[in-house]
């Protein structure tokens, strides 16, 4: 009985897409032509990669705020150099800066132990003040075709980026779900304290996931701008949200330790499907950001209501047997053994 619960919690974001996908496709036949999938595809990259890097911090019980910053910031970076650069060169540089910013939330969050909210809402500032300054609020454009082509470029009408989408997205989600490393997030995400006491460098793993997901936000952003051709430091501000609500619709709880790169995958799906169904359908473009919001506050209030239903038992346990043992070494085996068991079953 367990066994199927968790298999419809873990199929409930698949459910709704399958639903989803034969509302729309009823009302409208189009939305399963080829080159419309391929469109979608094309817009909602930049999401899905940087979704990978949300996940990775989500997972380990951060977050980050500042990947839109991030993410317009790269474009910029790599959308200047590439009216007079080489392309590569133009990336690379883009790509170090993405990783360079990831390092520094990894930095302030883990050595300076600040709070991952108050850490990356802070860098988000800081890189939106960055990105201004290179931009003084002008477009850079470049009007050079080889920059375009990462963008722009297709093959058997399949988009280069939708391409580099999926590499990344299997390389993720493998490293993830099969590697010691991707098991060490897990860990840390599930009980910070116990890995650490199992041998786990907690520090160096949360902080590596923010440096992930700077790199993911830099690749983002040099696909938006080969797409555009163009950057500027206004790039789609609402970005953040679209990632975080596709890694939520997902399933990764927001309170650690439990997620994976397929229900990334799954939430890009729902909300590509329902922002390109609205649009098919003409419906008006503001009642997408209520859906997200309504999902954001419905996902955050369903993970402290699990907590709780989880804890509580735990609370009653714990308080009898203070009261019958002469100390708490058991209790404190039996909470690790607790965390451990919940932490990992149902990614």
């Amino acid at each position: 009985m367990t066994g199927t619960l968790r298999l419809i919690r873990s199929l409930g974001a698949l459910g709704a897409l399958v639903i989803l996908i034969v509302i729309i496709t009823l009302a409208q036949p189009g939305f399963l032509a080829y080159g419309n999938l391929m469109n979608i595809v094309s817009q909602w990259a930049p999401v899905a990669i940087m979704g990978i890097g949300m996940t990775y911090i989500v997972i380990t019980g951060g977050f980050d705020l500042s990947i839109g910053s991030m993410y317009a910031l790269c474009a910029v970076v790599a959308a200047a150099l590439g009216r007079t650069q080489s392309p590569l060169v133009a990336f690379a540089v883009a790509l170090a800066v993405g990783f360079a910013a990831g390092c520094l939330n990894g930095f302030v969050v883990t050595a300076l132990r600040v709070n991952p909210f108050i850490a990356t809402l802070g860098s988000s500032l800081i890189l939106s003040g960055i990105t201004l300054v290179l931009t003084h609020n002008t477009a850079f454009v470049v009007n050079f075709p080889p920059f375009a082509v990462l963008g722009q470029g297709r093959i058997a009408g399949v988009p280069y980026s939708g391409i580099l989408m999926l590499l990344l997205l299997v390389v993720g989600g493998v490293v993830l779900a099969f590697t010691p490393y991707g098991q060490s997030i897990y860990a840390v995400g599930g009980n910070a304290e116990a890995s650490r006491l199992a041998g786990i460098r907690t520090s160096i793993v949360t902080a590596s996931t923010y440096a992930i997901s700077g790199v993911c936000a830099a690749i983002a952003g040099i696909i938006t701008a080969s797409q555009l051709a163009s950057a500027q430091a206004n790039l789609n501000p609402n970005l953040v949200f679209d990632v975080l609500t596709v890694v939520i619709i997902g399933g990764t709880s927001l309170a650690g330790g439990r997620g994976a790169i397929w229900r990334t995958v799954v939430g890009v799906a729902v909300l590509a499907a329902l922002q390109n169904g609205f649009n098919l359908l003409n419906i008006d473009a503001n009642y997408q950001n209520i859906i997200k919001g309504v999902i954001i506050i419905a996902a955050v209030a369903s993970v402290h209501w699990r907590v709780l239903r989880r804890v509580r038992p735990l609370r009653i346990a714990t308080a009898e047997r203070r009261a019958a043992l002469p100390t708490e070494q058991h209790v404190v085996v039996e909470t690790s053994q607790y965390d451990a068991t919940e932490t990992h079953p149902n990614r």
